[in-house]
């Protein structure tokens, strides 16, 4: 049997145990509930656009008006919003975003305000990403580019962070298919522990961190899925769950926002195809999404997409240790994953249809 190993993240610090033995308990991987509209029915279905805010992005039919049918993906503000524009807008006091408010010596908070979209994937009624065509999937991904894009202009916006959450251990509380922008004013300590890591790494080598480890997975070969000519498919050395899946662009030095749709559109593919080898291995999943990038501020192009699946519940050693325990090692799950991963690239008339245009 192997033996179990804690790996430690270099781009964060955090640490994982592998431990394949675990993987065979009873119970292993959790049954998955099934999530259902309200009573209304789902306020994503094309047809219904009366249920959500103003649009702040489409695409849509040409000729079609805002906020009515002929759309293939919207992004509408959220209605149960983490952040909203000015949260303290009917205070009795003064306030300024991203001030720490101090209670006491050990009582601390920090007002912080922003901006929280809802990505609308698809106008019919899916609710698993590997059930949208690859066209799709792309939209979705290139959708996202665009609205960070405007977000970033905005005034005071240090971090966006782009996550799709799908299915109730994921997260989830709507079955159809969607994802979520967080625009903030402050930054979430994860992404200061990152850039403090590539910074430190950056100093006393002169390499990116990214790059060095994208050029170390190269050499082994154990953990790459698939090699493109922009951006890599591989599944990380110390991931937080099992079937964790990071796509990375390479020979590239722009921001996500900034970087040319051809390598978005490869990157998506890649993790659209990701996704459906991993249906075909483990079978149907909760699964999170992720856009991993630099605050803002920092333009940079230390960024990357990461597909995490949820195969276990997170249980009472995780939550006391911060601490995850992985049950199948990524070397094989590289490997089962490689065998049925098939990448097609759409086309431009497949993600953006003759008589469509994107509109915002």
């Amino acid at each position: 049997m192997t033996p179990s190993s804690l790996r430690t993240d270099v781009l964060t610090g955090r640490q994982v145990i592998v431990a394949p033995e675990r993987g065979s308990r009873p119970g292993a991987c959790s049954s998955e509930p099934t999530l259902t509209n309200p009573e209304s029915g789902d306020p994503f279905l094309e047809g219904r656009e009366f249920k959500t805010s103003h649009e702040t992005l489409a695409l849509r039919r040409d000729g079609t008006s805002p906020n009515q049918i002929g759309w293939l993906i919207r992004v509408v503000p959220n209605e149960f919003p983490a952040v909203r524009p000015n949260n303290f807008q009917e205070s009795p006091v003064d306030f300024i975003t991203g001030c720490e408010v101090v209670d006491s010596a050990l009582h601390r908070q920090i007002f912080t305000s922003g901006h929280h979209e809802v990505v609308i994937e698809s106008p019919r009624s899916e609710s698993c990403f590997t059930d949208l065509s690859v066209a799709e999937a792309v939209r979705i991904v290139l959708a996202w580019q665009r609205r960070v894009r405007d977000l970033e202009t905005l005034d005071g916006i240090r971090s966006v962070t782009v996550f799709k959450n799908e299915g109730f251990s994921a997260g989830a509380s709507l079955p159809h298919v969607h994802s979520q922008i967080l625009a903030m004013h402050t930054v979430p300590p994860e992404m200061q522990t990152r850039e403090l890591r590539m910074d430190q790494y950056r100093t006393a080598t002169g390499h990116r961190l990214l790059q060095a480890l994208c050029e170390e997975e190269f050499r082994k070969q154990e953990r790459v899925i698939d090699l493109a000519d922009d951006s890599v498919l591989l599944c990380p050395f110390a991931g937080r769950v099992g079937w964790q899946m990071r796509c990375i662009p390479l020979h590239s030095d722009a921001s996500f926002s900034k970087t040319s749709e051809s390598v978005v559109v490869q990157m998506a593919s890649q993790l659209w195809a990701g996704a459906r080898s991993l249906r075909h291995c483990a079978g149907p999943l909760a699964l999170n999404l992720t856009l991993v990038q630099p605050m803002h501020s920092r333009n940079a192009a230390d960024w990357f997409l990461e597909l995490l699946p949820r195969p276990a519940r997170l249980a009472g050693f995780e939550l006391a240790t911060d601490v995850d325990i992985v049950t199948i090692p990524p070397e094989a799950a590289a490997e089962r994953l490689r065998n049925q991963l098939q990448v097609k690239v759409p086309s431009a008339a497949d993600i953006v249809p003759n008589g469509y245009s994107w509109t915002s």
